[in-house]
């Protein structure tokens, strides 16, 4: 890298994640010191970064300053501490900590409060995928600030993606993917424990991956279209007819003694759809009842 585009980063954190963001950021050719409440995990990051035991010490001098901690409450800890909030003043503060779109908004209301600029960024990538083609992160904040850094940011994901000025905008797309890799995935554990308890193998049941993430894919391409226009009729498969289809998964799990609760929270789910008048809607229709508790 030419010195001249170099960047003087800090990286506050020293975890799997900040330990690798760190030596990400230092394999681009950026100047990289580390911090960590434990000094010897600093010292530990290696990779040509260079470990600080003081905090204050560690981001004076740095334009960039990137927070991977626990939570947001232990950021909050770090940066009240005495001549912290002074010596990031005039920085631009990179928070890469995991949250909700609350803390993002406390953490911009921090910030302006003690002339520090702020993005807020959710990274969806596993440490061990950091810069490399199956990281992403999604930034929020101000558009001039991520595009002055954003060449700096892509040493950590290539796929750095702007969201939103809303600073919580990020958090929340973060949070809506979460919940549908994690939803998704109790769902496709408990069809493999279905076949495991009624006598097939499981390795079936996933050797035909591509016909329940085709349907969802499917299912997803329609609610889009369906929410935009607040419009969830049509003519393919009403409502009636898929809790039909969830009532037999939730009877089968019964007669396989298996755990009840993941399907039974699905059926109560659409059956409130259908409690709504919505029995004749497509499927997207649930969204309905979604939008209120």
């Amino acid at each position: 890298m030419d010195p001249r585009s170099s960047t003087k980063i800090a990286v506050i954190g020293s975890g799997l994640m900040g330990s690798a963001l760190a030596r990400a950021f230092a394999a681009a050719g950026h100047d990289v010191a580390v911090w960590n409440r434990t000094p010897s995990k600093a010292r530990a990051v290696g990779g040509g970064t260079l470990a600080f035991e003081n905090l204050i010490e560690a981001v004076s001098g740095r334009a960039l300053v990137v927070v991977s901690v626990s939570n947001y409450a232990a950021c909050a800890e770090l940066l009240s501490s005495e001549g912290v909030a002074r010596a990031l003043a005039g920085k631009t503060l990179v928070q890469l900590t995991s949250g909700s779109p609350a803390d993002a908004r406390a953490g911009l209301e921090w910030a302006m409060a003690h002339g520090v600029e702020y993005l807020d960024a959710a990274i969806l990538a596993y440490p061990g995928f950091v810069a490399t083609d199956y990281a992403t992160v999604f930034y929020a904040g101000s558009r001039a600030v991520f595009d002055r850094h954003v060449a700096t940011l892509q040493a950590i994901a290539r796929n750095s993606v702007y969201v939103d000025e809303k600073i919580g905008s990020a958090a929340t797309l973060d949070c809506a993917i979460l919940e549908a890799y994690y939803g998704s995935s109790l769902a496709f554990l408990h069809a493999a424990a279905m076949c495991k308890a009624e006598g097939l193998d499981p390795k079936i049941f996933f050797s035909h991956k591509s016909s329940f993430l085709g349907l969802v894919s499917v299912t997803a391409d329609a609610a889009q279209g369906m929410i935009e226009r607040n419009d969830f009729s049509g003519d393919q498969c009403s409502l009636n007819t898929h809790v039909a289809a969830i009532e037999h998964i939730v009877r089968l799990s019964k007669d396989a003694r298996l755990s009840t609760r993941f399907p039974q929270e699905l059926l109560d789910n659409y059956k409130r759809a259908l409690s709504e008048g919505l029995g004749l809607q497509e499927l997207p229709a649930v969204f309905r009842t979604l939008m209120r508790d």
